[in-house]
């Protein structure tokens, strides 16, 4: 009788051993497939903001202005395919160091029912190579109040370009019309160089942003790798459907100097994280306790079992 209850203990402890495999290896699957999908996802779309203005081909958008240099590199993803998205046309736009936007300079500083000019800093179109990457010498983007610090852009499709030398295209339809957000860590730090630190309003944080907020933002912060002090590098990852064109994002941004949208010091909460992710390892936490507490309690019997016997 002892041998057979111990038999039977031990079929249960390589049972339950089994089982957690089997957990193991579905978690790993999971884990897998979740890791080939993650950069082929849509990307939320944002408000366009009241100071679009058309820009042309062109991979530098300083036009000598100041500020820390940043190459940004947006690899834009078709969600239909995963693949790529090759030769589409992204659509950049975003403020100077102290938060003035070209093409509406005097309406940036507040003056009311000023005349737009034509400077076209900060502005600017460039095709996706063959790895679906579009490249952009700019600048770390200033801030302004009311908002977080953002850069804007649209992903144009099936447009044909007109002219090299003018930068010019025509036809195909925008796909995807949205902002990419900075690390605030990152962003306190560039507060305290120059020209940035001549700008002392007070910053509004992504957690105090609305826009930020309602699109998502966390998962278009631009990733950066500071080359330097005063020298960066940025990339992010962009997924639209290519065949889509989907409606503009509403209301919601007021742009600096014409009755800025205040912050949202009400929400508070944490940036949405990857959910999926989340579930992956709390299931391969689980497992890890499963197995441990299965090994455990089946022990305990054996040992009482063999106590039994004694």
């Amino acid at each position: 009788m002892f041998i057979l209850r111990l038999l039977f203990t031990l079929l249960s402890i390589f049972g339950h051993h089994a089982y957690s495999d089997d957990i193991f290896s579905t978690a790993s699957r999971c884990k897998r497939q979740i890791t080939a999908s993650s950069s082929c996802i849509l990307t939320p779309q944002a408000t366009e903001g009241p100071y679009y203005w058309n820009a042309t081909i062109r991979q530098n958008i300083t036009e000598g202005k100041s500020g820390i240099p940043l190459r940004l590199s947006i690899s834009v993803i078709d969600t239909n395919n995963c693949s790529p998205l090759v030769g589409a046309l992204v659509d950049l736009w975003h403020c100077d160091s102290i938060g003035i936007y070209s093409h509406y300079i005097a309406a940036s500083q507040g003056i009311q029912n000023s005349v737009n000019d034509n400077q076209t800093f900060f502005r600017g179109l460039a095709l996706t190579n063959v790895n679906g990457i579009a490249t952009f010498d700019t600048i770390y983007p200033g801030w302004y109040e009311g908002r977080a610090t953002h850069i804007h852009l649209k992903v144009h499709v099936g447009m044909n370009v007109t002219s090299n030398t003018s930068g010019t295209y025509s036809g195909g339809h925008v796909s995807h019309t949205g902002q990419l957000f900075f690390n605030d860590t990152l962003t306190d730090s560039v507060a305290l160089l120059s020209p940035y630190s001549t700008h002392t309003i007070v910053r509004t944080r992504n957690s105090e942003d609305n826009i930020y907020a309602s699109s998502n933002g966390s998962v278009t912060i631009v990733s950066i790798t500071q080359n330097s002090v005063m020298n960066y590098s940025g990339t992010v990852t962009v997924g639209v459907n290519s065949s889509a064109t989907p409606a503009a994002v509403g209301g919601g941004e007021m742009g600096p100097g014409i009755g800025q949208m205040p912050p949202n010091r009400s929400n508070m909460s944490m940036p949405m994280r990857n959910i999926t992710s989340t579930v992956i390892v709390t299931t391969t936490l689980t497992s890890h306790a499963g197995l441990v507490g299965t090994l455990s309690i089946s022990l305990l019997a054996l040992i009482y079992v063999f106590l039994l016997e004694i």
